[in-house]
């Protein structure tokens, strides 16, 4: 049974739903604007106040016993100027959008979107509100499949716009090779799976190329230390063969990721989020999901978000020629070369401009709301 998660903060200009990412919405928020965050996940959101009641039981008789009777509710009773979410592919946004068309409704995105699965989450009823996307290729994928939008503005990343105001200066470039970790835990789900294998083949094909080049190694895990099993589990992962006096594993912690591949040389993917950030950056990336099972349905969408990749940031098959000649040919191309091939797939998949993500969405809270 869910656990009552109570809301501090009974009235304010900017309702912050979930507190996933809610540290990176924050720096969106004009200084003048007041703000209250919801947990939505972890338990039920209650306000200690009777309106709060009287207005969940309008909202039950006019939803049913539905989320979005609770979340209407909570918005009736703290009468936020601007709804706004880091997870974009929730169905509450669309819906409180519908429910309060008066109100600012934003939605940012927070990872790639590449099926309905990750997108809609199988509801056919899922729309968007105002989405801040990271670039050309979200507007494909909504007329792909047919998504409800109110509007999309590509901006680029929030979480890496942030990184980049406040860390590149600080960290210097090395000759190293990032490998951004997609370890999960085995389970039933045969893409999951799959990925693990590759992502094995791929780790041990970078360790042979590297006897000949000797660069430093980085590994950007998916696990903090503090989550014992998973930690334990991707440690082992990469540490077989007594390969960890090869390689740094870098835990998770506080942008430690984008760290590790902001000074690298060269970063090595499957199709990570922070993969996509740093080709924006203009950073040298070698994705490599194209490998996976061409049995696995999901085959389909992965050669449709690589559509617009030029060919010398793809691994085409997972043998060690195939792994040595990317790898070479990046490490041997020069920077404005590579700039400039990678041109039109930077802009497609990821913006980056001066004025970064989350002072843009600030602008665009104040050009429309008025405290």
């Amino acid at each position: 049974m869910k656990k009552l998660i109570r809301v501090f903060r009974f009235e304010s200009d900017v309702l912050i739903i979930d507190t996933v990412g809610s540290d990176f919405v924050i720096k969106c928020i004009p200084a003048e604007f007041s703000y209250s965050v919801v947990e939505v996940r972890k338990g039920i959101p209650y306000i200690p106040r009777l309106f709060l009641f009287i207005r969940l039981c309008a909202r039950v008789s006019q939803f049913g016993l539905k989320n979005k009777a609770l979340m209407s509710a909570i918005v009736d009773s703290i009468n936020p100027k601007v709804i706004i979410s880091f997870i974009d592919n929730s169905l509450i946004m669309g819906q409180l959008d519908s429910i309060f068309p008066h109100k600012l409704v934003i939605s940012i995105q927070n990872g790639t979107r590449m099926s309905t699965g990750g997108f809609l989450n199988g509801n056919p009823n899922f729309m968007l509100p105002h989405y801040f996307s990271f670039g050309e290729y979200e507007k494909d994928v909504i007329k792909r499949y047919h998504i409800k939008c109110k509007e999309i503005y590509n901006i680029g990343s929030l979480k890496a716009g942030i990184f980049l105001d406040n860390h590149h200066e600080s960290i210097l470039q090395t000759d190293s090779i990032c490998l951004i970790s997609q370890h999960w835990m085995i389970t039933d789900d045969e893409v999951k799976n799959d990925y693990m294998e590759k992502l094995k083949c791929v780790f041990l094909n970078l360790l042979s190329w590297n006897k000949n080049h000797e660069y430093k190694i980085k590994i950007a895990m998916r696990s903090k230390k503090s989550a014992t099993v998973d930690y334990k589990n991707e440690f082992n992962f990469y540490s077989d063969n007594n390969t960890t006096k090869k390689i740094e594993l870098i835990a998770e912690n506080n942008f430690s990721s984008y760290k590790a591949g902001y000074g690298s040389s060269i970063v090595i993917t499957m199709d990570s989020t922070l993969g996509f950030e740093l080709l924006g950056f203009g950073k040298k990336v070698l994705f490599c999901a194209a490998t996976i099972d061409n049995a696995l349905q999901h085959k389909e969408n992965i050669d449709y978000i690589f559509h617009k990749m030029p060919d010398i940031v793809l691994l085409d098959n997972l043998t060690q020629k195939e792994f040595d000649n990317k790898m070479n040919a990046l490490i041997r191309m020069k920077n404005e070369e590579y700039l400039s091939q990678t041109k039109e797939a930077r802009e497609y998949y990821m913006k980056c401009q001066t004025l970064p993500p989350h002072k843009v969405i600030s602008e665009f809270i104040l050009d429309n709301v008025q405290i």
